[in-house]
């Protein structure tokens, strides 16, 4: 792309002739789509590259709720000089600095004051992102800039990292995407860096010098690589004056970045099969092109981007539509994904059913008619422009993101467009170039795909013969005979794989709604079998609706059979409106099913204008819901797979199944699993038929709408369902075991076939009432830095040591996790109940009154903001309708915090985490441990003892 010139502009005031000049230039702004959300029509933006050549998006947006940065440096694991060096460089940055040596104090203060903080490391540049209350946000900046500008490297902290980045990398070993990756990486072309082992382990990074980890930080790590993004209700000119304050001092060293080959591919991958042997069930074909960097670097057409557009529609007559018709396939998704600006995989992804995967050259042949579809008919305009007009209504009529959200998007991809247009060709397709997408289409060639098939051997009939160097995984990689890859390159179109039609979804007139003020919901219907409450919009102004609607029945219970038969229900429902859940989503209105125990949560959530007809489409069909004797099959045999891989999961997840099993009294997988073995079509059917004849429902109609269309949308409805009511009465009740307090702690010991270990410790800290909630709030923000500090950044027992509270039925629990490599169960637990120990004698210095202060208010600022987003609203006043019945309940929240005593909040604190608080409850997970990692004590007797050591004395 041709790198665009900035011109030097001052801003005022003007600088006096004696004055030095100023040390950035302001680029001109280029994009001309304006953003149309009102609530954000008062953000302003600024770009400018500061003298050491650090490019800067600045945000002044002065609604956010939380101000946030992003900041890209342009190298990432391509440039490795040893596995693992880019990503070790990520670990370390987060160790101190000169300027904040002590490590653990830039998380602390960012979680204190109510922020997320994350980094990552890709193939070609590594992110680092922070949110944080807009009142902390220069101190944020701060200490975010020493990162590259004097780190510590810590030989103290360089060991403990490197236990870091192994735990990291092992509990990656057993996860099948990163497994098919690896694969990838090894049979590619073994001169392209994307063929090194990226993330790193102990065996790699223990010989990395001091002077290495440093010398590659100074070559890399250079203003002119890095990109800066700012948002903050901070006017433009002090954002300006912070980032030129303290981003300017970073080194601006010349770098010249390595001349990488030009493919990623290598000749024995092109035209050949992978099969993978998976850790869990899974049967996958993945079909895989490398894109032409053409192709990769056009944004402004976004070739690859537009066939996948088309490709992946599930209305008849598409692919995956077919693929589904001859029982071949269960899900199906194109993707492209980005490596780099110029490497590109345009990936079609197929989930296969068991009928499928004996039927792979079927499928395969499907996928190349439909493209040869694609490559023999014109493409029609219409399809373009829905693509684009989609786009551009996305951008233009955008939410507000979580600040956090929108750092890290902003920060991954803004290395791809030149500042000066940035973000408008990477979110808008702007030309529509026939010729140069039958052209990628023509790169779309059997001979230069790569195909994987990932499922057990035994399934396939081939036995794999290699294993993946880093993580062991299984595979073989056999050549596709020559004649079958050209019969593939000659067939024929096929009469039921057409082009899409026009999709009814799509918006025509984006219009808003002249509503009065209304901050808390009207309740515009009520009765036995419902309760409706309306909400217009008046703040975010986005011609946006969110429907929320609780359907609660009695057949859904906690019982393993009602949870199967609601997953089966809900593959057949969704099913059912597949043509329409596709159009729909392409014009912007996201449907989403969530099954819990008691309760079906259905969010609708889209462009207003057509938001109210797929709704009543929606309701049709929930009376409607059939499945057929090979659906069922189909069904069953997905759901099984399902169910056998929670006991694949890493350790960690299945302990919180276990969990939860125990404390909420919710069926295992396992007890799911027996269950579907025992369920027939004839059970389906009849929950179907009789789950809409009796039914409670409570619903949220939340806005760009007003009253009148949300009376009118409520009254066709209930004419819809046309259901009996569920009374109030009759519903079940969710239920909390309440752990004995004259007995316990307790601990159930399990036993798992995953690498590695966890454990879970749940303290069950009492009822409800505002004064023991605001306790644990503040006593949980500091449990949460504490502890990830002791068990992960001081102890290294793992990657994944976490602590949080939670309120289930007006019980106040909190829990500790660790998931390990190197620790067994006990030893965790035993290392869980010493950290509270010391965290509780410490009790006064671990939360000083200025730290109780501090939480305090950061936990005060986080309730009174207002939500981001339309979504994020209407959860939060969802929950406060269906749950708390409470619309006050926030407020009530903010005012415990205030009441709340350093003095009451310390006795009772105390009491909860010592070891008065008996009830106590642990999960041991115990896996497999490698060898050289396996240290646990083995129970033994004397004799044994004796006999397997040898008796000694002197001389």
């Amino acid at each position: 792309m041709k790198y665009f010139l900035p011109l030097i502009c001052l801003s005022a005031p003007l600088y006096a002739v004696d004055q030095p000049a100023p040390s950035y230039t302001i680029i001109q702004d280029q994009h001309k789509v304006p953003i149309l959300t009102s609530s954000l029509a008062k953000r302003e933006t600024e770009k400018l590259i500061l003298e050491n050549g650090c490019k800067v998006l600045l945000i002044s947006d002065k609604e956010t709720p939380q101000s946030s940065a992003g900041l890209c440096v342009g190298s990432g694991s391509w440039d490795d000089d040893h596995p693992g060096m880019a990503h070790f460089i990520e670990h370390m940055l987060f160790m101190g600095t000169e300027a904040y040596p002590d490590e653990s104090e830039y998380m602390q203060f960012i979680k204190d004051h109510g922020g997320k903080v994350n980094a990552y490391t890709a193939p070609d540049r590594t992110v680092y992102m922070f949110s944080i209350h807009n009142d902390a946000y220069p101190q944020a900046i701060d200490r975010l800039s020493h990162f590259f500008i004097d780190p510590l490297f810590s030989t103290s902290c360089r060991q403990r990292e490197l236990n870091a980045v192994d735990n990291e990398h092992a509990k990656n070993i057993e996860h099948d995407g990163w497994r098919q990756h690896m694969i990838l990486k090894e049979t590619g072309n073994p001169d392209h860096p994307n063929c090194k082992f990226s993330t790193g382990n102990k065996d790699t990074l223990c010989e990395i010098s001091q002077s290495d980890l440093k010398n590659w930080y100074a070559n890399h790590y250079n203003a002119n690589c890095m990109y800066l993004v700012m948002i903050s209700p901070l006017p433009i000119a002090e954002m300006r004056d912070l980032v030129v304050t303290k981003f300017s001092p970073i080194t601006n060293a010349p770098h010249q970045k390595k001349n990488l080959p030009s493919s990623l591919f290598s000749e024995q991958q092109k035209g050949s099969m992978i099969f993978i042997k998976p850790v869990k069930n899974l049967k996958t074909l993945s079909l895989c092109w490398e894109v032409p960097s053409a192709f990769a670097t056009n944004i402004e057409e976004k070739a690859p981007e537009f066939i996948a557009y088309i490709l992946n529609k599930e209305v008849e007559g598409s692919l995956f539509a077919k693929l589904k018709k001859e029982n071949i396939a269960e899900n199906f998704h194109v993707s492209c994904d980005r490596f780099s600006k110029d490497s590109l995989l345009f990936c079609i992804d197929v989930s296969l059913t068991d009928s499928g995967l004996l039927q792979i050259d079927s499928a395969i042949s499907y996928i190349f008619t439909a493209l040869e579809r694609l490559r023999a008919e014109k493409l029609p305009e219409y399809l373009f422009q829905e693509f684009k007009t989609m786009a551009t209504v996305d951008y233009q009529y955008q939410s507000r993101k979580d600040a956090f959200e929108m750092a890290s998007e902003i920060a991954s991809d803004i290395l791809y467009e030149d500042l000066s247009s940035y973000p408008i060709k990477t979110k808008i397709p702007t030309v529509f170039a026939p010729q140069g997408i039958l052209n990628f289409l023509h790169t779309l060639k059997p001979s230069e795909c790569t195909y994987f098939v990932i499922a057990d051997p035994n399934k396939v009939g081939v036995v794999p013969d290699r294993k993946e160097k880093w993580m062991q995984a299984e595979y073989t990689v056999i050549p596709i005979d020559q004649k079958k890859l050209q019969a593939w390159q000659k067939l024929e179109v096929h009469p039921e794989i057409n082009l899409p039609g026009q999709n009814p979804y799509l918006p025509t007139q984006l219009t808003l709604q002249n509503t009065p003020l209304q901050e808390i919901p009207t309740l515009i219907h009520q009765d036995e079998g419902s309760k409706v409450y309306f909400l217009s919009d008046n703040y975010y102004r986005t011609p946006e609706t969110v429907f929320t609607f609780q359907l609660k029945s009695p057949l859904l219970d906690q019982t393993p059979k009602a949870r199967v038969l609601t997953d089966l229900w809900s593959y057949a429902f969704q099913d059912l409106l597949a043509d329409d859940l596709s159009f729909a989503k392409d014009a912007g209105i996201q449907v989403e099913l969530k099954l819990k125990p008691l309760e079906v949560i259905l969010y609708i959530q889209g462009l207003s204008e057509k938001t109210p007809l797929l709704t009543k489409k929606i309701f049709q069909a929930l009376k409607h819901v059939v499945c057929s004797q090979e659906k069922f099959q189909i069904y069953t045999s997905s759901l099984a797979a399902n169910y056998e891989n929670a006991s694949k999961e890493l350790p960690l997840h299945q302990a919180l199944e276990q969990m939860s099993g125990v404390i909420f009294d919710q069926p295992t997988s396992q007890q799911k699993l027996l269950s579907l073995q025992k369920t027939s079509l004839k059970d389906l059917c009849d929950f179907s038929e009789k789950f809409s004849q009796c039914l409670y429902m409570q619903a949220l109609l939340y806005g760009n709408l007003n009253q009148g269309l949300a009376t009118e949308l409520c009254r066709e409805l209930q004419i819809i369902l046309a259901a009996n009511p569920y009374s109030l009465q009759s519903q079940a009740k969710a239920k909390v075991l309440l752990l004995s307090d004259l007995h316990g702690p307790y601990k159930l010991v399990f036993e798992t076939n995953r690498q590695g270990a966890a454990a879970l410790l749940l303290l069950q800290e009492g009822s409800f009432s505002f004064e023991s909630w605001a306790t644990q709030q503040i006593l949980g923000q500091a449990l949460k830095s504490a502890f990830f500090e002791t068990l992960r950044t001081k102890q290294q027992t793992a990657y994944i040591a976490k602590a949080w509270d939670d309120e289930k039925e007006k019980q106040l629990l909190q829990y500790f996790a660790v998931q390990s490599s190197t620790h067994t169960p006990t030893d965790l637990l035993a290392r869980f109940e010493l950290f509270l120990e010391d965290f509780g004698k410490n009790l006064l210095m671990e939360i000083s009154l200025e730290r109780f202060e501090k939480i305090r208010a950061s936990l005060i600022t986080s309730l009174a903001m207002r939500p981001e987003n339309m979504l994020n609203k209407a959860i939060e006043t969802a929950k406060l309708a269906f749950y708390y019945q409470d619309f006050a309940w926030i407020n009530k929240q903010i005012d415990s915090l205030k009441a709340l005593s350093y003095s009451n909040f310390c006795i009772a604190a105390e009491k909860l985490i010592s070891r008065k608080n008996s009830r106590r409850l642990a999960i041991l997970l115990e896996g497999v441990m490698d060898d050289d990692k396996n240290f646990c004590y083995e129970l033994t007797c004397k004799e044994d003892v004796q006999a397997l050591g040898q008796l000694t004395s002197i001389n």
